[in-house]
This record gives structure tokens, C-alpha cells and sequence, in this order.
């Protein structure tokens, strides 16, 4: 396994513990006072090590500056329903609904980057997203209240679909933008522009009050929730999509919802029956026949870069 592949897995578990601190800390905090604070940790952590370690690389980056700010309004926009989403439906099922940007990451790659229809069109490759999917399906319909049909459930299934949707176009806009600079300075202009983005929403609508009401713990655990799941997994999903390209990575984060279980039941406690146990084994399956083909050297995405 290689480093970029290392990386983007390592992403998907921080991105895991990341939707079990969401679910944790709306019990004390509002969608857009959690997103500020955890956007603006994050970013601070990028700046600090882009200035202090590669300054000359990122101060050359403030040239493709203006490229970013979609980049940044599609991440500002994802945030908020996949937040939402979490908190109304439940982190797996979150991890569960956003995981269908695959199929649309999939077709985008195929159509828009000739270097990625190799492996689009693998048989392992196509073999092993299904059985992923159909895996990480089994993880959500097992013990999950999938069919709890409440008003605030359905609310939350649909903020996640629509989440589903900004997901790809950030992948599919990250891919386009790395050509042009590096995972550090990307990932830390991006997260910084739209944590500012949060702030007049914070202000407005947020009770930005709480975090000097909450206690030090909390009030940490919001800033590290940041800079984890945030900061370091978005910049490890950079740097394995600057060389692995879109669809590979994006297929192996079927594996979202797995990590996600697991973690939800040691640290939340949510059920782990034997079903969900089984649907977990087939999204690792799955994904094991889609890194493969990475291994195998089959991946022309791969050899781009």
C-alpha cells in the first residue's frame, strides 16, 4: 500500500472520529457555531504550519487565490447540510447518505479527466464498488432506525442528500485545483475562506455566546474536533487526490460509514449487531478490490501524477 493510499485511509478515520464529535457537540453548540470554531481551528493549524514550513510555497499560492473562493463556497455549503443531517438523522446514517457522491464523483472523473477512465472501467474496480455499496447499506439498515420515518429523520435524510451532492463537486473542483498548487496551501486557503464565511451566520443566527459558558473541556474538544478531522483529514484527502486523482479516493471513502460504526459504538455506544458486524466485512472486501487495483499498478490516475 502506498503512501497515498495510506493517507486517504488515515483521512476517512479522522473524518469518522470527526462525525462522532459533531454528533457529541451539538448537544452544546448550533450548526453554525460548531462549524465556525471548528473551521477557524483548523485553518489556524494549516496557516501556522504553511507559514512556519513551506512559507515561500504558500505566499506563492496567493496567486491562484481567486480560484479557491468556489472552492470555498461549495465546502461552506456541504458543511452545513452534512451537519444538519448528522444531528436530525445519526453519524452512520450521515456517513451512509454521503457516501452515494461516489457514483456521481465516478461519472464526472470518467467524463472530465481522460487519465481516470482506466480505472473507471476496471472490473475489479466496478466490482468492488458495489459490493462496497452494498455493504455500506448494510451497515446503515442494520439496527440504525433507517425507518424511523419522523419529520426531523426525513429532514435530515434529505440534508444529507443534498450534501451528497456538494461532496462530488468539491472533489471534482479540489482535483481541478491541484493542478495548479499544493495540498497544504489549497486545503489551508480554502478552510480559512470559509471559516470567515461562517462568521456573519455565527454572529446572526449562532450562539457563539456558549463557548465561554461551555467549560475548558468542551471548549477544547471543539478546537481539536478541528484541527483532526478537519484540518489534517481534509489536507491528507488533498494530497491522496493530487496522486491517486478523484475516483480512487473517493471510492475508498465507502469505508465512512464502517470506521464511523465503529467508533459510534465505543465511543456513543450506538448497537454493533452481528448484521452490521457482516455489512462492515463487505464494504473492507469492497474496498480492498478497489485499492487493489491501485497496488496492481493498474491505475492510470496513479501514473499522472
Amino acid at each position: 500500500m502506498d503512501r497515498a493510499a495510506i493517507a486517504e485511509i488515515s483521512a476517512i478515520f479522522l473524518w469518522a472520529l470527526g462525525n462522532v464529535f459533531i454528533a457529541h457537540l451539538s448537544f452544546f453548540f448550533d450548526n453554525f457555531t460548531q462549524n465556525f470554531f471548528r473551521y477557524i481551528s483548523a485553518a489556524t493549524l494549516l496557516l501556522f504550519f504553511s507559514l512556519t514550513f513551506y512559507r515561500g510555497r504558500y505566499l506563492a499560492s496567493f496567486r491562484y487565490l481567486k480560484n479557491l473562493f468556489a472552492l470555498a463556497v461549495v465546502v461552506f455549503l456541504f458543511q452545513i447540510f452534512y451537519v444538519e443531517g448528522i444531528v436530525l438523522a445519526s453519524p452512520t446514517i450521515g456517513s451512509l447518505i454521503t457516501r452515494l457522491s461516489v457514483v456521481f464523483v465516478d461519472l464526472l472523473s470518467f467524463l472530465l479527466f481522460p487519465e481516470e477512465r482506466a480505472l473507471v472501467r476496471n472490473t475489479r474496480f466496478i466490482i468492488g464498488t458495489i459490493i462496497a455499496l452494498i455493504g455500506v447499506f448494510g451497515v446503515a439498515l442494520s439496527g440504525s432506525g433507517l425507518f424511523y420515518a419522523g419529520s426531523a429523520f426525513l429532514g435530515g435524510i434529505l440534508s444529507l442528500l443534498v450534501a451528497s451532492a456538494l461532496w462530488a463537486a468539491y472533489i471534482i473542483t479540489l482535483r481541478v485545483s491541484l493542478r495548479t498548487a499544493d495540498p497544504l496551501s489549497i486545503t489551508t486557503n480554502t478552510y480559512l475562506i470559509s471559516g470567515i464565511m461562517f462568521a456573519p451566520f455565527l454572529v446572526t443566527y449562532g450562539n457563539f455566546y456558549k463557548i465561554f459558558e461551555v467549560g475548558a473541556f468542551v471548549a477544547l474538544y471543539l478546537v481539536l474536533s478541528g484541527f483532526i478531522s478537519v484540518g489534517v483529514g481534509n489536507l491528507l484527502n488533498s494530497y491522496a487526490i493530487q496522486r491517486m486523482g478523484a475516483s480512487l479516493p473517493a471510492n475508498l471513502q465507502l469505508l465512512l460509514p464502517v470506521f464511523t460504526g465503529a467508533l459510534s459504538f465505543l465511543i456513543l455506544k450506538e448497537p454493533m449487531p452481528l448484521a452490521k458486524l457482516t455489512a462492515s466485512a463487505l464494504t473492507l472486501l469492497g474496498c480492498w478490490l478497489i485499492l487493489s487495483v491501485n497496488v496492481d499498478g493498474k491505475s492510470s490516475a496513479q501514473k499522472s501524477f
